[in-house]
């Protein structure tokens, strides 16, 4: 019976987000060339039923609060909830949610995904409000887009009449204002005024379909305000005078009454509560917990639907929720307020739940009832260092790897699940939360854990401990390289990243001009972080508006850079920081040196390719085919080869032109954060530098330097001594001992899977001579000859290289070991758990 109808986004796009206004009278035209266009007719009822789905914001497309302001995003609420057809809300938007960019660049449907998406993307002075994953019933966006919806269907109803569909668009003598008509019965006519000017009033007057004399109030008028009001004069005629972006909905007073909503809560939604820590029963630290309606309510049934976790009474005595705000009704027994008085000290540590029940009854003589379950949560905070009650978001737990490494003690209460990972290894699956697990931690090693709370996975903790109260950086991923055009993306042994703090990884390069580069969390491309490409936004007026063949604005950029460029113009982010995205489809980001985020290309291209290029009034295909270039661009005439990228279907064509190389040579800091994915470049090289770590709480249970060593000792020399007996046992064959430099290691290109060169290989002796000479051991053929040894001085910060003889060879019957010494054990080992930084080699099999 209806699909999703852009006709109308593009007139709300063009007007509220291009900024031109005169656009509105679109909708007229959308309204009757859509009718020409569509059966709305509904072969079993008979009756046509407009049910095209209208909305202010979808995914693929930026939010419109974003792109143009909230007030423009509020008008288009209010014309969409009165106008024919299904009104979509867009999950998110309730709660003032205005992050940039679009579900192509994974910087949508902030509702779905854990805040900590969000944690760098700072929208607002106070963060991010998709940074909060709790729903906010008393937002007031949620409390308008209620009204928007409860007015609706107080003069709507169920849409079962002929009428429903019919639109009466008036003239209201400027383009810029939308004036109209609609109604499901005679007595129950709105009339809807919308100025779509941004910054100048319009007054407007036209002939309404009242009676006389009669008193018009604002539908959208909460119920708690004094209502705004107007008269249709003695001609029939209304005048009214709406301020920018405002919007009325006029109906004869008074208005319809629609169901009571609570408006406030306290504590406020998601707010932190300190307990002292002398709170006790001798010296009560009291709580009020009040929830506040828009209008009186029945006394009786408020206070018999309230409860604090679920309850409605607490064991400490309290008699549960009482009305604190009486007024006179009806009934007798109106409340406007309703309060717990609780003991702090008997509520525990973390997030508590204050709930109402639907149905509460309006006082008044409507007798309304409420028509949701209201809901909001608070958190107790006891000491503000647990990942659910700390205000300041904290990521890294001192003390969260405790007991000689054998447990994780959490400071999470209030969770419901959580679930473990050690760095570079697998998620646990979930488990029920407990304020101790065993677990096996590595030293060296971070380990994360991952809590669930409340309908949020956001809250994400990490600990990284040595041995002895020393403690290390918590990180996401083991390592991570930054892959650039200049390291022949990884090839060479270049770019490798240092932590320099929890989680944050840096490295200091130098440029002499744009390069593009990737963050690569292994020495493979199995997975990697970069930047979404630039791409314009879905926009076309219909095909029935005439403007449609002259009007073509310079499209809404969408990507990356996009995003970028709207932090900073907003002051959110300085010219040094980004983000990035660890989608498949991402592209290389640009370096360069600047040490900043600029590209060396305008916003909206997001590479060097053709794209197309859109005339002004001046321009026209002989100026394209004549201009050759200007300050930023190439141009060209579309030859539609395969050549030509992305410039599709238009004649002229465009791209960036090449850039050349700076005469300076700058070093720039990287900064990437693998748990954000925001990243830094500065030529402050100070910041690349370590940063402090805090030390691991006091006391037994976290560990000891002395266990810590023994477990050490016993790790690596237990599969020592292994290997020392098995060659003990092979004395008849030879060993290898390798000591070479890393510059003598070459690849020939007439050999496969990276073996030494014949004058490189590795000189063969019997095992006593080679064990002397501190030689690995293995197996191999052939007469024994004296060993070419050369001295190595190693000194930081030079990588160490292992090279283990272990190979495993798959044959019919199995696994069989073709190659295997017992060292190789230990340097298998070495390679995985060392927490320094080594190059490790294995044995080439032909």
């Amino acid at each position: 019976q209806g699909g999703i109808d852009y006709a109308y986004y593009w007139y709300f796009f063009t007007a509220l987000v291009h900024d031109r206004p005169d656009f509105a009278d679109g909708f007229r035209l959308a309204y009757h060339g859509e009718h020409r266009m569509l059966d709305t007719v509904d072969p079993v009822t008979e009756q046509p039923e407009y049910a095209m789905w209208t909305f202010c914001n979808n995914h693929d497309n930026w939010r419109l609060q974003t792109m143009a302001g909230p007030h423009q995003f509020r008008l288009c609420l209010a014309v969409i909830s009165f106008w024919p057809g299904t009104p979509l809300h867009y999950a998110g938007d309730e709660q003032d949610l205005n992050t940039p960019g679009s579900a192509l660049d994974g910087w949508a449907r902030e509702e779905l995904s854990p805040s900590l998406a969000w944690r760098s993307l700072r929208t607002t002075p106070a963060g991010n409000p998709s940074d909060r994953d709790n729903f906010d019933m008393t937002s007031p966006s949620y409390l308008y887009t209620a009204r928007l919806n409860a007015v609706r269907a107080a003069y709507f109803g169920d849409f079962i009449s002929n009428d429903c569909d019919a639109l009466n668009v008036l003239a209201s003598g400027f383009a810029e204002v939308l004036v109209f008509i609609r109604s499901c019965s005679s007595d129950r006519r709105i009339a809807v005024v919308a100025n779509f000017h941004a910054s100048e009033a319009r007054r407007v007057s036209f002939d309404a379909p009242w009676w006389a004399r009669t008193t018009l109030h604002d539908a959208l008028t909460p119920a708690w305000l004094l209502p705004w009001e107007t008269w249709v004069d003695s001609a029939g005629s209304v005048s009214v005078l709406v301020a920018p972006l405002e919007v009325r909905v006029l109906v004869p007073a008074p208005v319809l009454k629609v169901p009571p909503v609570v408006t406030d809560v306290l504590p406020a939604h998601d707010a932190r509560v300190r307990r002292r820590p002398d709170d006790s029963k001798e010296k009560q630290q009291l709580l009020n917990v009040t929830v506040r309606f828009d209008r009186p309510v029945d006394l009786a049934h408020a206070e018999a639907s309230a409860r604090l976790d679920g309850k409605q009474a607490l064991g400490d005595g309290s008699n549960g929720f009482r009305c604190s705000a009486p007024v006179p009704s009806i009934s007798g027994s109106g409340c406007l307020q309703i309060t717990l008085s609780v003991d702090l000290g008997s509520l525990s540590e973390g997030p508590h739940i204050v709930e109402v029940s639907e149905g509460v009854p309006a006082a008044e003589d409507d007798g309304l009832p409420t028509a949701v379950v209201f809901r909001s949560t608070f958190t107790v905070v006891f000491e503000d260092e647990g990942v659910l009650t700390s205000t300041g978001r904290t990521h890294e737990q001192p003390g969260l790897i405790c007991n000689y490494l054998t447990q994780l003690c959490h400071k999470a209460r209030g969770a419901e699940w959580l679930r473990i990972r050690n760095t570079g290894a697998s998620w646990t699956p979930w488990q029920k939360y407990e304020d101790v697990t065993d677990w096996q931690a590595e030293p060296g090693r971070a380990v994360l854990v991952q809590y669930h709370s409340q309908g949020s996975s956001s809250y994400l903790v990490g600990d990284c401990v040595l041995g002895g109260g020393k403690r290390c950086y918590a990180q996401y991923h083991p390592e991570m390289f930054l892959r650039t055009e200049d390291n022949d993306w990884g090839i060479k042994d270049e770019g490798r990243m240092m932590l320099v703090n929890h989680f944050t990884w840096a490295v200091n390069v130098s440029f002499d001009s744009f390069t593009r580069a990737k963050f690569a969390p292994f020495p493979n491309w199995k997975k990697s972080y970069g930047k979404m490409k630039a791409r314009d936004m879905h926009y076309a007026l219909p095909s029935y508006d005439p403007r449609h063949t002259t009007y073509s604005p310079e499209p809404w950029h969408d990507g990356t850079e996009s995003i970028r460029q709207w932090m900073l113009d907003g002051g959110h982010w300085s010219k040094h920081e980004s983000i990035a995205s660890g989608s498949e489809s991402a592209l290389p980001f640009w370096l360069s040196h600047l040490c900043n985020q600029d590209p060396p290309y305008p916003a909206g291209y997001s590479d060097l390719d053709w794209q197309c290029h859109r005339y002004t009034d001046s321009q026209d295909l002989d100026w394209c085919a004549s201009v050759g270039e200007d300050e930023h661009f190439v141009y060209t005439v579309n030859n539609r080869t395969q050549y030509m990228g992305d410039c599709g279907e238009c004649d002229c064509c465009r791209k960036v032109k090449p850039f050349s190389r700076s005469e300076t040579n700058r070093t720039c800091c990287i900064l990437f954060n693998d748990l954000f994915l925001n990243y830094t470049v500065t030529s402050d090289q100070s910041v690349c530098s370590m940063s402090w770590i805090a030390p691991a709480p006091p006391g037994p249970d976290y560990g000891s330097i002395w266990i810590a060593i023994c477990m050490g000792v016993f790790w690596i020399l237990f599969p020592c001594s292994a290997a020392v007996v098995g060659v003990a046992r092979k004395r008849n064959h030879s060993v290898v001992a390798m000591l070479l430099l890393p510059t003598q290691l070459r690849r020939p290109r007439s050999q496969g899977c990276g073996c030494f060169g014949a004058e490189d290989a590795p000189q063969k002796m019997p095992a006593a001579e080679a064990l002397a000479a501190g030689g690995g051991s293995g197996r191999s053929g052939g007469s024994p000859r004296s060993t070419r040894q050369e001295q190595i001085s190693i000194f930081r910060p030079h990588l160490v290289l292992f090279a283990s003889l272990e190979h495993v060879i798959e044959h019919e019957d199995g696994r069989e070991k073709a190659i295997a010494g017992g060292l190789g054990k230990v340097a298998g080992l070495m390679c995985r758990y060392h927490p320094g930084s080594l190059v490790c080699v294995t044995a080439c099999m032909p």
